[in-house]
């Protein structure tokens, strides 16, 4: 009984962790090789949900590189909510755990162009 209690919980293990992934609705940001940064253009306006894998210690930099004005309404890492500073066209953070990071953006118009830089 205990075989196949083992069994089925392995078969199942891989369905768990496929809808975990899938609910995760966040669009991943990847960097270029031997790059710190990567970017996004198109429509946030109604706001959109980013995901960044960070080490601690990092200084993440949201970069607003397009014409119009955004909007960094929040940054989360594994420990919660993250404070920024603001300076112009860049809002930055400093990570305290590594992870995944997620951040969501507002842009004003129906195109904007967006940088997330590590440090």
């Amino acid at each position: 009984m205990k075989k196949i209690l083992l069994i089925a919980a392995l078969a199942t293990a891989p369905l768990l962790t496929m809808t975990a992934q899938a609910a995760d609705t966040a669009t991943k940001i990847t960097f270029a090789k031997d790059s710190y940064c990567g970017s996004f253009s198109g429509n946030i306006k109604n706001g959109k949900e980013f995901r960044l894998w960070l080490m601690p210690e990092q200084n993440l930099v949201i970069r607003n590189v397009g014409d119009d004005q955004i909007n960094v309404a929040y940054v989360t890492g594994p420990n919660g909510r993250l404070t920024g500073d603001r300076y112009d066209n860049e809002t930055s953070y400093f990570t305290e755990r590594k992870g995944n990071h997620k951040m969501k953006v507002y842009g004003n118009s129906s195109h904007s162009s967006v940088e997330f830089c590590a440090y």
